[in-house]
């Protein structure tokens, strides 16, 4: 699965949650290096927040 373009062109996207490449509509947790396993959800509406990064993103 294809790696979220970078915003700030520096090469690396931020960690953050950006359109999933694999599922239209849905958004993906990206944490800066790969996409986080069972982050997928639907996008939200406009006007609603992203939601929090999932505590998944974040080793032990």
């Amino acid at each position: 699965m294809s790696a979220p373009t970078p915003a700030t062109g520096d090469g690396n996207p931020a960690a953050g949650y950006y359109p999933d490449p694999s599922i239209p509509g849905y958004i993906r947790y990206w944490n800066g290096g790969a996409w986080v396993p069972g982050t997928s959800r639907p996008a939200p509406a406009d006007g609603e927040a992203m939601p929090a990064a999932p505590a998944s993103a974040f080793p032990a």
